[in-house]
């Protein structure tokens, strides 16, 4: 059994389907893939993402072990940085994969609506 945001699923591929099917998640998770990265550099490529949203979909993933949130005291600063765990880095070539599949199969045209 899973348990993703207080629901419990009995199948992994609908526990997965549910993190990256909420708004943003799979952007971040793009977004972080080869470097870490700090909050307001991310929230600057993430365009239209609010502060709040951005928080939320980062705890979740951080929840789910998907991102590591690394602290770091300079100068008497906290800073911190996000980056991909190994099981975030293994999502990769499964986003890959969705990315070809849905250019393939699906029929993503904005102007025939």
């Amino acid at each position: 059994m899973f348990k993703i945001d207080e629901v419990i699923y009995d199948c992994p591929v609908e526990a997965l389907s549910n993190i990256l099917g909420k708004k943003w998640v799979a952007v971040i998770i793009w977004e972080i893939q080869s470097e870490k990265i700090r909050f307001g550099e991310l929230q600057r490529r993430i365009e239209g993402c609010s502060k709040k949203m951005l928080t939320q979909q980062l705890e979740l993933l951080i929840e789910n072990k998907i991102i590591i949130k690394d602290k770091k005291t300079i100068n008497n600063t906290m800073e911190s940085s996000y980056y991909l765990s190994d099981s975030g880095l293994k999502l990769l070539p499964i986003m890959e994969t969705m990315i070809y599949w849905s250019n393939s199969n699906l029929s993503c045209d904005k102007e025939s609506k």
